[in-house]
């Protein structure tokens, strides 16, 4: 077994970036990754160094009722007190604050405008669940979390 490899798209360029992809090393279908390299690093770089390194963590999905339904999350996680480390398209949001980080993404050309996954790491779940709730007051955006890591009790 090999793994795949990472190519840029220099066909499909954004944010004078190119979008990054992956396939196996023999050919084969290409699966886009993300957006720009920017991204693919920055976002590894917040999962590794942030979420993976807090205590509780929570994995699910965040929907809206538009496609532009981004700049409701923004507002909302902005008012929470994250910041974004960096600026992102429309497939990827990274937020972070001194207690909690979170990372949204989804594939570039996947066709679900309106949804991102998400991970999202915290010292402690009621601090996950505060955070959750706000997003979820938000009349034009829709969370449901997938696993809990460790498993709440």
């Amino acid at each position: 077994m090999m793994s795949q490899h990472l190519f840029y798209d220099f066909n499909a360029s954004t944010r004078e970036d190119a979008l990054v992809t992956k396939r196996d090393a023999e050919g084969g279908e290409l699966f886009d990754m993300f957006g720009t390299l920017r991204e693919m690093l920055a976002r590894d770089a917040l999962f590794r160094f942030r979420v993976c390194k807090m205590p509780q963590q929570c994995e699910g999905a965040v929907k809206g009722n538009n496609p532009d339904f981004l700049s409701r999350l923004d507002s909302v996680m902005s008012s929470l007190g994250f910041t974004k480390p960096i600026s992102t398209g429309r497939r990827c949001r990274l937020y972070d604050r001194p207690d909690a980080a979170m990372i949204c993404d989804g594939l570039p050309r996947s066709g679900l405008d309106n949804r991102l996954n998400f991970t999202l790491g915290s010292g402690s779940a009621g601090t996950l669940r505060k955070i959750l709730g706000e997003i979820a007051t938000e009349s034009s955006l829709e969370v449901k979390v997938f696993t809990w890591t460790p498993v709440l009790r």
